[in-house]
């Protein structure tokens, strides 16, 4: 009878059935939304979460619960964000004011267009040539000074207790920590730190107790953010760089000068529409904002819903624009105080119809980049397209939003930690390119990012605040996300557990294909994409956090992406996660649901 009903499911869930907005299943890993009256947070890290929400409960609002969240990621993912790394963020206040904050990591002034041309450790990301100018402290100290309402010091609070005290290593932190021992064997005070006698991962549930950044953290309490690009942690990091090394490309260029002069920019926001929403998004250096625009003014002009969610029409549309798009972004985007960005024109709705133009629907094509004139040069290809970083989403009882992604870049960042900081420094050097490229490495220069946090503004109300981790296919994870939920009305457990693609050039695409029904995959062949990365039901990347307001009944909603691993959201008093949304689950009901049988009234999914 097992044997018969398995065998019956799966002949169903094969079928290509057509139903208006739906073709795909929902993942075995989805999680319902975390529901709430109050705050929500939406993280990828329990522990940090934890503190985001301890925040919002003692009277903090969304500024100050993503700062202090951002801190205790520094402490319990120490892998993908850190005190030594960068990152930006999108505010959205309830009363409708936006800012845009860039605290991306800096080059320093001994960098040349030349730095990275030659062979060395710096090709595998790692080491003390790659490391940049960190940014989250400074970011962190203007982002609660102008829209918070706590101080540097009660926000760094939490997260220097963790580091003092110890946490449980969750399954992800572990994993990692095994799949980078060579890189973190490589410096000694970066072994000590993260490897059990310096020499192997720490086992999941296990204590990591980091008393070397929890003495940083107190110093940042105490002194500000002076103590860490004037005072005694600069003075470690300076020193970590002068130290002779064996290996030929892991010289460090980081002086004592340039961490003094850093700061952070407050930036205007790009602002866009899609179908009637209003768009926030993150100007240069960043790319990530300007593509997400374009692609969705691009597909502004087909109808998506009509095509289906998971069909090979709508999938097909999807990565046509991505790669018009991503031959823009390579061409022209770049850091925008060293080379003329053409953001306007690129998030321009008749620039974007004119592309629109360009796409067959019934076939795959390359493009070309657009004819802006005298504009752009060349930004160059990204080197390192999977790179790690993580993302935090917060919505406050009163409506605030702050969309925040902070990085280190690679997983473990450069791998470098200075004797008696306690951090990992950022290697976000390796994304600049190639010399003669707008994004060619120079003194003071951010490189170009695909960090994208975005919030979807629907009658007043942020209905979804959304960022992702894993470099350049950061874009696509945080596009679909708006897609679905504003294309096909999901919500954001939904709209983040859907399947994702990914197709930056050419016909090769990256697909979750576990998630994508035969027929549409049948569908894409045909049309002339090939899938040279088959990634079964769930991709390690992109990792896309998500928060947002249903518009309807005003609770707050965050879901953490099942790819991330453990489950991390959190929300305010009277909280839910059992019940179904009432939205659409990802990719509509399963397939077995829709066609009426004995065996959709037995599977509990369809009821």
């Amino acid at each position: 009878m097992d044997r018969a009903l398995a065998a019956t499911t799966l002949t169903l869930l094969l079928l290509a059935v057509t139903v208006g907005d739906a073709l795909a299943v929902e993942g075995s890993q989805y999680r319902n939304a975390v529901r709430s009256g109050g705050g929500v947070v939406a993280s990828e890290s329990p522990a940090a979460a934890e503190v985001g929400l301890d925040v919002l409960n003692a009277g903090g609002n969304a500024m100050d619960a993503a700062v202090a969240t951002t801190f205790a990621l520094g402490v319990a993912r120490p892998q993908s964000c850190g005190i030594g790394g960068g990152g930006f963020l999108i505010y959205r206040g309830a009363d409708g004011e936006a800012a845009a904050l860039d605290f991306r990591e800096t080059a320093p002034a001994a960098v040349t267009p030349e730095t990275f041309a030659g062979q060395g450790l710096y090709k595998t990301f790692t080491g003390r040539t790659t490391v940049g100018v960190p940014g989250t402290v400074a970011g962190m100290q203007a982002a609660l000074e102008s829209y918070g309402t706590i101080d540097l010091a009660d926000a760094i609070a939490p997260a220097e207790r963790m580091a003092r005290e110890g946490f449980e290593v969750p399954k992800s932190l572990s994993e990692e920590m095994g799949n980078h021992l060579s890189r973190l064997r490589l410096y000694p005070q970066t072994a000590t730190q993260f490897l059990v006698g310096g020499e192997e991962p720490y086992s999941e549930g296990s204590l990591l107790i980091q008393p070397d950044l929890a003495d940083t953290l107190s110093l940042i309490s105490n002194e500000g953010p002076a103590a860490f690009y004037a005072g005694d942690i600069a003075d470690r990091v300076v020193e970590e760089m002068q130290k002779e090394s064996g290996y030929e490309g892991d010289e460090g260029l980081l002086t004592r000068d340039d961490l003094a002069s850093y700061r952070a920019v407050w930036r205007e926001p790009l602002a866009g529409d899609y179908r009637g929403r209003e768009l926030l998004a993150m100007p240069p250096p960043t790319s990530g904002g300007i593509a997400v625009i374009e692609m969705l003014n691009i597909l502004e002009g087909f109808d998506l819903a009509n095509e289906g969610q998971s069909s090979g029409d709508a999938l097909h549309l999807l990565a046509e624009a991505q790669k018009l798009t991503f031959a823009d972004r390579n061409e022209y985007v770049a850091d925008p105080d060293f080379a003329d960005v053409p953001s306007a024109e690129l998030t321009d709705k008749d620039y974007a119809q004119s592309r629109r133009g360009e796409i067959d629907p019934e076939k795959a094509a390359s493009y070309t980049p657009g004819n802006l004139g005298e504009a752009g040069g060349s930004s160059g290809e990204d080197e390192n397209t999977e790179g790690s970083t993580t993302h935090v989403s917060v919505v406050d009882a009163a409506g605030n939003a702050v969309a925040l992604t902070c990085t280190i870049e690679q997983t473990f960042g450069s791998a470098v930690v200075a004797e008696g900081a306690g951090f990992l420094l950022n290697n976000e050097l390796t994304d600049f390119t190639a010399p003669g490229t707008a994004n060619e490495p120079e003194p003071g220069k951010r490189p170009r990012s695909s960090i994208s946090p975005t919030i979807v503004v629907e009658d007043g109300e942020p209905v979804l605040v959304v960022g992702g981790a894993g470099g350049a296919q950061i874009i696509m994870g945080s596009l679909l996300a708006v897609v679905n939920t504003v294309d096909f009305g999901l919500d954001p457990a939904a709209a983040i557990d859907a399947e994702r693609i990914d197709e930056q050039s050419g016909t090769s695409m990256t697909i979750e294909q576990g998630r994508v029904l035969p027929q549409a995959q049948a569908e894409l062949t045909a049309r002339g994409h090939e899938f040279q990365r088959r990634e079964g039901e769930y991709a390690e990347l992109p990792r896309v956090q998500a928060a947002g307001i249903n518009p309807e009944t005003g609770e707050r909603l965050a879901a953490t992406d099942p790819r991330s691993g453990e489950s991390a959201s959190v929300g305010q008093g009277g909280v839910t996660q059992g019940a179904r949304s009432s939205l659409p689950k990802t990719g509509g009901a399963p397939v077995a649901c829709l066609v009426e049988s004995p065996l959709s009234r037995w599977i509990a999914a369809c009821r």
